[in-house]
C-alpha cells in the first residue's frame, strides 16, 4: 500500500466510513497474504450490521463489535507500515535509555506515584510495593544479582523484564475479567471464553492485549470498578501513541524470547536497554494502580454476645509490599473486626484506596471492592496448616477432558529456550477430589459453578 493509501484509509476508519475504508484494504491487498483479514473484518461488518437491521442485537453490542473491527484495522495498517521490520520504542524514548544496571529509574515512578495523591517513601522497596504483589514480584527480581553479586546473564535480565510487562497486563484483565463474569451474558464473549478454557501449556503465549481491549469495551464506563483501566486502553487503542507503540514493542520482544529467536550479540545491551525505558514509561502509565489494594480475605468469624453487636472479625493478608520480608513460618494476616457487615470469605478481594483499615471500614458501600477469586487465590487459606504466610496463585487454564484447573504460583519465572524446567516454579493443579488438601474441593465446586457457561458455549 502508498502511503497515500494509508493515509486516506485511516481518514476513512477516523470519519467512521468503515464500509469505504475496507473496500481500500480489499483492493490494495488483492495479491497480499494479508487480504484474507482484510475479508475476514468485512464479512464481520456485514454480518452485525445486518444483525442490526434485523433487531437481533443491542445498539451496544452492536458499537462494541465495530470498535474491535476498527481497532482491528488500525492494528493491520500499523502492521502494513512495519511490514518486516522489529517494532521501535518511540522516537522520545530512544533518546533517553535507562541503563542496564542503574536502579534509579524505580525512583523515577515516584513522582508519578505522588501525582495520583498516594503517599510514597523514597526507598525502592516500598514504591515498589504500591503495584501489588502480582507485579512488585517481577520488579524485585529485575534488581536481583546472583549469589556472588554478579549480574544475571543477559537473556535472564530480559526475561525478568518481559514478565513483569505480561503480569500487569495479566493483572489488569484479571480486573476486567473479574467483573464481566460477575455481570453475566457479557463474560460470554468468544476472547474471555478463550482465557476461561486456555490450555495451561499455552498461557505463556496468551494474548492479554487482546483480551484487555476486548473486556474494557465490554464493561460500561460508568460501571467499571476502576474507570482508570477505561482511560488508559483508550490511549492504547490509538495506533499513533505512544503508549500502544510502547505495548507493541514490549509485546513482540517477549514473544520473540520465548520463540528463541534472540541471538546474544553486540546489539543485545542496547535492546536491553530500550526494554528497559520502554518498560519504564509503561510503569509510569499504571502508577493509578497503587490508589487500590489487595488483600486476602483467609476467615471470617461471628462474635457476638448478647445484648451486644454482632461483630465480623476479619482475617486478612495485604498483597502489598510484605511478601520480601515475611519468614516461612510467619503469620502475615491482620484482624480487624466490622459491625454488622463482612466481605467474601476465603477471597481475593480488591479495595479502593490506599489504605487497607480505611478500605475495610467501608464495605458497606459495595462498589468500593470486588472479588478477584477464584481467578487469584490464596493457596495457604486451603492449607491444612492455620499459620502460613499467604501463598498467591493465579488462574492458567483449565484441562477439559480431565475436568481439573491449573494456577500458577505469582513467583513463577518465565520459561524460554534451555530454561523449560524452572525448579522454583510452582503450579497448583484444583481436581474434584484433592487428597492431600480437601479443602481444594470446595474450590473446585466454585469453579465449576462460575466457569459452567463457558462449556455450552462454541466459542
Amino acid at each position: 500500500m502508498t502511503t497515500e493509501t494509508l493515509k486516506k484509509t485511516r481518514s476513512l476508519i477516523a470519519q467512521d466510513k468503515l464500509t469505504e475504508a475496507l473496500k481500500e484494504l480489499r483492493i490494495f491487498l488483492e495479491n497480499s497474504p494479508k487480504v484474507d483479514e482484510a475479508i475476514h473484518q468485512s464479512g464481520r461488518f456485514r454480518y452485525i450490521r445486518k444483525q442490526m437491521r434485523l433487531g437481533l442485537v443491542s445498539h451496544a453490542e452492536a458499537t462494541l463489535t465495530q470498535n474491535q473491527i476498527r481497532f482491528g484495522l488500525l492494528d493491520l495498517l500499523s502492521e502494513i507500515e512495519t511490514e518486516g521490520a522489529a517494532p521501535r520504542l518511540p522516537r522520545d524514548l530512544t533518546e533517553s535509555l535507562v541503563e542496564i544496571g542503574d536502579t534509579t529509574w524505580v525512583l523515577s515512578l515516584r513522582q508519578d506515584l505522588l501525582d495520583k495523591g498516594v503517599a510514597v517513601r523514597n526507598e525502592r522497596t516500598s514504591i515498589m510495593g504500591h503495584y501489588g504483589w502480582l507485579i512488585e514480584v517481577f520488579l524485585q527480581k529485575m534488581l536481583t544479582k546472583q549469589a556472588d553479586g554478579s549480574e544475571h546473564a543477559p537473556l535472564l535480565r530480559f526475561s525478568h523484564m518481559a514478565e513483569a510487562f505480561q503480569s500487569t497486563l495479566r493483572y489488569l484483565c484479571y480486573i476486567q475479567v473479574a467483573q464481566l463474569l460477575q455481570s453475566g451474558e457479557k463474560a460470554l464473549h468468544p476472547a474471555v471464553c478463550d482465557f476461561v478454557q486456555l490450555p495451561e501449556k499455552e498461557q505463556a503465549q496468551f494474548d492479554y492485549l487482546n483480551l484487555l481491549l476486548i473486556t474494557t469495551e465490554s464493561l460500561p464506563v460508568e460501571v467499571a470498578f476502576m474507570p482508570e483501566i477505561t482511560a488508559f486502553v483508550d490511549e492504547l487503542s490509538d495506533t499513533r501513541s505512544d503508549v500502544y507503540q510502547t505495548a507493541l514493542f514490549l509485546d513482540e520482544h517477549r514473544r520473540r524470547l520465548l520463540q528463541n529467536t534472540f541471538v546474544e550479540d553486540e546489539q543485545l545491551p542496547t535492546l536491553l536497554e530500550e526494554y528497559l525505558t520502554g518498560f519504564v514509561f509503561w510503569l509510569r502509565q499504571l502508577a493509578f494502580l497503587a490508589k487500590y489494594r489487595l488483600a486476602s480475605i483467609k476467615d471470617i468469624t461471628l462474635n457476638y454476645r448478647l445484648g451486644t453487636a454482632k461483630k465480623f472479625v476479619h482475617l486478612y493478608g495485604e498483597l502489598h509490599g510484605i511478601y520480601n520480608a515475611a519468614a516461612a513460618t510467619a503469620e502475615d494476616y491482620g484482624t480487624i473486626e466490622i459491625e454488622d457487615l463482612f466481605t467474601y470469605n476465603q477471597s481475593i478481594l480488591l479495595f479502593k484506596g490506599s489504605n487497607m483499615d480505611i478500605s475495610l471500614g467501608n464495605i458497606s458501600d459495595p462498589t468500593t471492592f470486588i472479588s478477584l477469586s477464584p481467578l487469584v487465590i490464596d493457596q495457604s487459606v486451603f492449607a491444612e496448616k492455620t499459620t502460613q504466610t499467604p501463598e498467591i496463585y493465579y488462574y492458567i487454564g483449565r484441562d477439559a477432558d480431565a475436568r481439573r484447573y491449573g494456577f500458577a504460583y505469582f513467583k513463577n519465572e518465565l520459561p524460554f529456550g534451555d530454561r523449560q524446567n524452572i525448579p522454583s516454579n510452582r503450579v497448583l493443579t484444583v481436581k474434584k477430589q484433592n487428597n492431600a488438601q480437601a479443602k481444594l474441593n470446595d474450590l473446585f465446586k466454585q469453579l465449576e459453578l462460575v466457569f459452567s457457561p463457558f462449556r455450552n458455549t462454541s466459542a
